[in-house]
């Protein structure tokens, strides 16, 4: 799960179980003794190129999907995760341990300045926009993985008008689903027979990768035995979260506890580690175009292309040079460096600022990485331990500016990455999540010996 993007709970003592995704050394710092997070989804989206026409909330029919025109470099990031359950409990008021196991899931798409508009609708028509092109580069990378979470944090310092607590997750990786696909500056000549106009492949390369456990599914298997098989097949990896965390009381305060803090401030290193994936033996990389391949032989080759094995053979038609692709590859995990600072206002009110750095570019042609699309954060909210107003403003890496909105009913938050989705036009952007959590919902219940006097 990825817990840094659920916005609306970060830095708060209410967050429970999934404030560990955002720093391992918060779980002690929880007001509650228990919490089970039954269930939580969460998925973002940040695209430049494609765009709703007529999106409104009375007619989300009427919506039309349409390319944006002119020369850009376009991308589409997305992830995903979906939390099966985590459990964190308290020990006592100074140490804390957490269970959980989710999946998760990134994707990445990125090419090099190219023309696109809604007039192209054959090889023939991009290649002819796109004449003045130098070169057409581009990637996508693909992973997908099961996750087990174990974690440790306590206080490590303790003063009347201080703490700080420290805390490791170990993740126990799964890695069920990796792709890729490099498109290595392929350029192209024109060329005039008669009265047609053509195009023709001069140089650059294809590469694309994907994991075997893919080679066995088919039609006729059961979807219990394909997950058997996907997982039978995949390969296991560990890594490591580390965290601390520093809060500041005021001096009028006689007793600590985890919801009368003035400041708090985190610093965590996420998810450093990374997935490991078989290739599959259809998987390869072609360069050195052959002599006359157009776009009319492009179009033939691939117009009828029953299975992968032909997909592959087709370009192996198309190129000179052919290297099957055998070795083991690997796929980063989206390692991150994430500042937090979490100020309470009193009277339930709090406003949290948070910065992701990710470690790793995605754009890096020769290593294969995920990462983050949250830069910048701001949360103001309102929270007691049974409702929950927030509203999360965020800059993330793409540019753009996204103004976020979550409710927390009793064990249920629900909450928009960007509410612009309610104009008339707006860009495929945003994402939202749901969280699903059981634990003491009795202020007395819940705060330790700690605990102020009413």
């Amino acid at each position: 799960m990825e817990a840094q993007a659920y916005h609306a709970i970060h830095g708060s003592p209410y967050a429970g179980a999934t404030s560990i995704f955002n720093n391992p050394a918060s779980g002690v710092n929880s007001i509650y003794k228990y919490d089970l997070t039954l269930f939580s989804f969460q998925t973002t989206v940040a695209a430049n190129y494609l765009t709703l026409l007529n999106t409104t909330l009375t007619n989300p029919s009427n919506a039309i999907l349409s390319f944006d025109e002119g020369r850009n470099s376009h991308y589409a990031h997305q992830n995903l995760d979906l939390n099966l359950f985590s459990l964190q409990y308290k020990i006592d008021e100074k140490r804390s341990f957490s269970i959980g196991l989710r999946g998760r899931m990134y994707n990445h798409l990125k090419t090099s300045p190219l023309i696109g508009n809604d007039t192209i609708t054959s090889n023939l028509s991009f290649l002819k926009v796109n004449r003045t092109t130098p070169f057409i580069d581009g990637y996508i990378t693909h992973a997908g993985w099961l996750e087990t979470n174990l974690n440790y944090s306590q206080v490590l310092v303790e003063s009347k008008n201080q703490r700080l607590t420290g805390g490791i997750t170990v993740n126990l990786l799964r890695g069920l689903s990796g792709a890729y696909t490099k498109i290595n500056k392929i350029s192209v000549s024109e060329f005039v027979n008669g009265k047609d106009t053509g195009y023709g492949l001069v140089s650059g390369g294809v590469k694309y990768a994907y994991s075997n456990n893919y080679d066995n599914a088919n039609a006729n298997i059961s979807s219990s035995q394909l997950v058997k098989d996907f997982l039978k097949n995949s390969l296991s990896r560990i890594g490591i979260s580390l965290g601390m965390e520093y809060s500041i009381y005021n001096n009028e305060i006689v007793y600590n506890n985890p919801i009368n803090y003035s400041w708090k401030i985190g610093l965590s290193i996420m998810d450093i580690g990374h997935n490991t994936f078989k290739p599959s033996e259809y998987s390869g990389n072609f360069y050195t175009p052959k002599a006359n391949i157009t776009d009319a032989v492009v179009g033939d080759k691939f117009s009828n292309i029953p299975a992968i094995d032909a997909f592959r053979d087709s370009l192996k038609t198309m190129f000179q040079n052919y290297d099957a692709i055998t070795s083991n590859y690997t796929i980063s995990t989206p390692t991150r460096i994430i500042v937090n600072i979490d100020k309470n206002l009193g009277h339930h009110f709090a406003v949290n600022t948070e910065l992701n750095m990710n470690l790793f570019s995605t754009a890096n042609y020769a290593k294969l990485h995920t990462r983050e699309l949250t830069l910048l954060t701001v949360t103001p909210r309102f929270e007691t331990i049974l409702f929950g107003c927030y509203m999360p403003i965020q800059y993330n890496t793409q540019g753009n500016l996204w103004i976020g909105a979550a409710l927390k009913f009793g064990p249920l938050t629900i909450g928009l990455h960007d509410i612009s989705w309610t104009k008339k036009i707006s860009t495929i952007n945003g994402g939202g999540y749901i969280l699903f959590s059981l634990h003491p919902f009795n202020t007395k219940k819940v705060v330790s010996r700690f605990d102020c006097p009413e």
